[in-house]
């Protein structure tokens, strides 16, 4: 089975955005950590936050090309068949009120819960609200 082909700007964002999701977890991480003090629940609100960014990258620029034109993620043979969009947004959601979460409950579990539950709102929302990528 052959690759469909993908317009170079979907392409080159893909590209980029492993450096991005990497910045961005980084970045995460930092900020979490000052603000929280709790390294494991800061890696994995910079690991979410690095993941959802670089699910939502490619879908951006995949959006930006003209319908005619575009050809669906989920019609790449190794990636799945959900909403890149919502997946990557509803991931940055999980990770900003996971930590809003603990720095009013404290709870490691309970603020993780809470990220999950949003994230997951977040994804069933906007999966019908965004445009397919």
């Amino acid at each position: 089975m052959s690759e469909p082909e993908f317009d170079e700007s979907v392409v080159k964002a893909d590209k980029r955005s492993k450096a991005v999701a990497l910045i961005v977890a980084i970045a995460a991480f930092l900020v979490v950590r000052e603000l929280v003090v709790d390294v494991q629940f800061a890696s994995i609100v910079a690991a979410t936050a690095g993941v959802g960014v670089r699910l939502y990258v490619p879908y951006h620029a995949s959006v930006r090309v003209p319908e005619s034109d575009r050809k669906s993620l989920s019609d790449h043979p190794t990636v799945g068949a959900y909403h890149h969009g919502a997946a990557g947004i509803g991931l940055v959601v999980l990770s900003v009120i996971a930590v809003a979460a603990f720095a009013f409950t404290q709870g490691f579990v309970t603020s993780v819960g809470v990220g999950i539950i949003a994230g997951v709102v977040a994804y069933v929302v906007l999966s019908s609200t965004l445009p397919a990528g």
